[in-house]
């Protein structure tokens, strides 16, 4: 009966996208960290959605928003954009 119940709480909390998602403060401190106004807000549009543990278990897009927010400028921006297919 325990071992049912544990079951069932595991597969809740592993199904609920909510409760390992990125937190606002998390996502606000990964697009700090971008360079550019527009890489900050490709970072907050493609991870905003993230539910893994660490940055290397993030999907491709959430990867190439943040690649481009260590882009210096704008135009290299759009290059890495263009580059994963944003």
């Amino acid at each position: 009966m325990i071992k049912k119940f544990l079951f069932v709480v595991t597969i809740g909390i592993l199904t609920t996208t909510n409760a390992n998602s990125l937190s606002e403060k998390d996502l606000i401190d990964l697009a700090a960290k971008a360079n550019t106004n527009a890489a900050a807000g490709l970072i907050y549009d493609y991870c905003s959605g993230e539910d893994a543990f660490l940055q290397v278990m993030y999907s491709k897009k959430c990867k190439c928003a943040i690649k481009a927010g260590k882009a210096k400028n704008r135009a290299a921006v759009g290059l890495i954009v263009d580059q994963c297919g944003l």
